[in-house]
């Protein structure tokens, strides 16, 4: 059963979609400016034990934009509290996939004593270092051909006479190992300013190289696709090094979208480890 609803934080409306009851995990997507339909239908077998919460990360899918593009880091930990709190867990588990794999362990620096354990995938890294490796590898995968292409469709993107799935459609294969994989890729919508704003966030604030002390507790699952654009040898040093205590799963004959490719293996581990 499925509870979709809307609730109010700060004034904000915020899309949230609970399935299933039991011990709470909590998805936070990626993009960043994607939505958490990007987890639907792959995660549904999780609910048979679990009460998945799934929402719209601020401005994204039907949650409320914030009028002043006041998108950051920080007002996603927030929101994320906000949440735990109106839902009234003491604490939560985390399942946070790509961006969402940072702001997992960002809220987890901030309120660790709320969350029991995380689990990401598609991981970027523990500063924004990650996210200039991931920009970089990304760009020596796309051909010269699409490479023309992308910067085409991003002029096009900025006056406003195309859309961000245009420039998506160019991306998305490059964010797998089997391109036939791509057919059960629902497609979601990405809101382009809060990808931008936040990327700049990430880029100019993303660090938690100091408050590695409040994250060795946790237990935390890293399931990497083999070939991810940040494949398990760049998340050894990107993420692993940091937290040794962390576990890294390689996912074979994976891309990023490790639940697209291959979302049995994922969901067991996930079943596995929360349980």
């Amino acid at each position: 059963m499925a509870v979709a609803q809307y609730v109010n934080i700060n004034g904000h409306s915020i899309h949230i979609n609970i399935i299933g009851e039991g011990e709470p995990i909590i998805f936070l997507h990626g993009g960043p400016g994607s939505e958490h339909r990007f987890f639907l239908p792959h995660v549904l077998p999780l609910s048979k034990k679990y009460q998945l919460v799934l929402y719209d990360q601020r401005g994204c899918g039907k949650s409320d934009p914030f009028q002043d593009n006041n998108y950051s880091i920080e007002e996603e930990v927030n929101t994320l509290e906000s949440l735990r709190k109106q839902l009234q867990h003491e604490k939560v588990n985390i399942f946070g996939e790509s961006w969402g794999s940072m702001l997992a362990l960002s809220y987890a620096s901030a309120y660790p004593r709320r969350v029991n354990k995380l689990f990401l995938t598609a991981a970027i890294g523990i500063t924004q270092k990650g996210l200039k490796t991931f920009e970089k590898e990304l760009l020596k995968r796309i051909t010269l051909k699409d490479k023309i292409k992308l910067l085409s469709m991003d002029r096009e993107v900025r006056k406003g006479t195309a859309t961000t799935e245009k420039l998506l459609d160019i991306l998305d294969p490059y964010y797998v190992f089997s391109k036939d994989s791509i057919q059960n890729y629902g497609k979601t919508n990405m809101n382009h300013t809060v990808n931008q704003i936040l990327i700049e966030d990430i880029e100019k604030n993303y660090d938690l190289s100091k408050d590695l002390d409040k994250l060795v507790e946790i237990p935390i699952l890293i399931a990497q696709g083999s070939h991810d654009i940040l494949p398990p040898p760049l998340i050894e040093k990107l993420l692993i090094n940091y937290l040794p205590h962390a576990r890294l799963q390689v996912i074979e004959n994976c891309g990023h979208w490790t639940l697209l490719e291959k979302s049995s293996e994922i969901n067991k581990l996930a079943e596995d480890f929360f349980g």
